[in-house]
Order: C-alpha cells, then sequence, then structure tokens
C-alpha cells in the first residue's frame, strides 16, 4: 500500500506549507507534497496554490473530474496523512438539491397545486408584437409606395 511508512501530520502542520517553495495539499485525508509539480499542473500553480490554502481540497479536486492518469501521478507526491481526518460535510448539508437532505415541509407545501396561472400580459404581449408587425408591413407595401 502506498500509505504505509508514511507520516501522520496535525491540520496545523499542513497549513504552514501553502507557499511556491513550499506547498502541501490535503485530499482525501492524504498530505501531498506538489512542489515539484506546481509548475506542470496543466490547470496553472494558482490553482495548487488556492488548494493548498483552503485546507481540504478533496471537493474541488473531484469537482474537476480528473484523468485515471492524474490520480495515479499523486502517490509520487505521497508524504502522509493527517490525524483524525473526517472529511467535512458542510456543503451538502448546505445544499439544497442534495439528496441527503430531507425536504422541509414548509417548501413541500410552497410548491403544492398548480403552476401559476398565464397572466393577460402573457397573451397580449405577442398579439401586439404581431399587430405591430402587421402594420409595419402593411405600410411599407401600400402606404409608402403611393407617396
Amino acid at each position: 500500500m502506498a500509505g504505509e511508512g508514511k507520516k501522520l501530520f496535525a491540520a496545523s502542520e499542513v497549513a504552514l506549507h501553502a507557499s511556491r517553495k513550499d506547498c502541501w495539499v490535503v485530499i482525501g485525508g492524504k498530505v501531498y507534497d506538489v512542489t515539484k509539480f506546481l509548475e506542470d499542473h496543466p490547470g496553472g500553480e494558482d490553482v495548487l496554490l488556492h488548494a493548498s490554502a483552503s485546507g481540504d481540497a478533496s471537493e474541488a479536486f473531484e469537482e474537476v473530474g480528473h484523468s485515471t492518469s492524474a490520480v495515479s501521478m499523486m502517490d509520487s507526491y505521497l508524504i502522509g496523512s493527517i490525524k483524525g481526518y473526517v472529511r467535512p460535510s458542510a456543503s451538502k448539508a448546505t445544499d439544497p438539491w442534495s439528496a441527503d437532505v430531507p425536504p422541509n415541509s414548509r417548501t413541500m407545501q410552497r410548491n403544492k397545486g398548480p403552476p401559476n396561472p398565464n397572466t393577460f400580459l402573457d397573451f397580449l404581449l405577442p398579439l401586439f408584437v404581431l399587430g405591430l408587425a402587421f402594420a409595419a408591413w402593411y405600410y411599407l407595401t401600400f402606404i409608402s409606395k403611393n407617396h
């Protein structure tokens, strides 16, 4: 296993390594020293520096959709893991579209009933535009030729 014999780090210790000269990134509770990879990263070094400064970069890493070769490449930068790592799930709790969050009874009541009926303006506005187009056509076809 790649993680055997690797060091355990405190999150506060990893936070000290967020510069161009010394950049560590935490992904899935594992600590990677990506200092040598900064210039070669396809997304640019700023992406890794931001990920390093933000603490846990797991969610950002997964959202990008890295290739299998990029994931396998990570093993060469692995230096350890975080002591007592628990994946943050704050974004899931605040995401209203998350399947893990049960629907709120207040939102369920608000969503009941038929959709809003069309207003009179929804009917009248297209008729007005059609009438205006017809008037312009009539004027350009018959009236302007007579003058």
